[in-house]
């Protein structure tokens, strides 16, 4: 019998428990859980130009950086995605749903944390993506993001091939973002 320490555990399990496809990754910072966190929640993928690229071919105009210094939660405001869980220096889990092999990405707007454990609709997505951090000791941290999608429908099939072409290039922009 395998045993989990509450640590080893998740968040992201009280939201998508069942999923259909997934990408982990990981890396250490040499820098105590509450600085990594911080930066964390000023972190801004916009920076990425492989991520604006990617966006900008997706909707078919050119997605700038963003020139205004904002924390995490106040971006995420409008976009669709939605905060579903958060310890401070611990973890935070982000959702959305929608038709995201869409040009537009069909998001779901305005859906809340208690609607993301529910949704379920024909047709769509959701998404739960985490960071997760870990003290390897009093000055290093695991950061780990894992991002777990489940499909409803016909919306396997159309995520799948989807997935097939973004997947490479999205892996890129998570590695990318966890080592800045």
């Amino acid at each position: 019998m395998v045993t989990t320490s509450a640590q080893d555990r998740s968040r992201i399990d009280e939201f998508v428990p069942k999923h259909d496809f997934s990408a982990a990754y990981e890396i250490s910072i040499n820098a105590p859980s509450s600085v990594v966190y911080e930066c964390l929640l000023r972190s801004d993928f916009s920076e990425l130009w492989l991520l604006r690229l990617l966006m900008s071919i997706r909707s078919g105009k050119w997605l700038p950086r963003s020139r205004v210094s904002t924390d995490l939660r106040q971006r995420l405001q409008g976009t669709g995605f939605v905060i579903l869980a958060e310890v401070p220096n611990e973890e935070i889990v982000i959702g959305i749903a929608g038709r995201f092999w869409r040009p537009d990405g069909g998001r779901c707007m305005g859906l809340t944390a208690d609607d993301f454990t529910e949704f379920s609709r024909p047709g769509y997505a959701k998404v739960a993506w985490n960071f997760k951090l870990r003290a390897d000791s009093t000055e290093s941290t695991v950061l780990s993001t894992e991002t777990r999608i489940k499909c409803f429908g016909a919306a396997f099939w159309k995520f799948r091939l989807y997935w097939t072409v973004v997947g490479p290039f999205r892996a890129s922009c998570e590695r990318r973002f966890l080592s800045k």
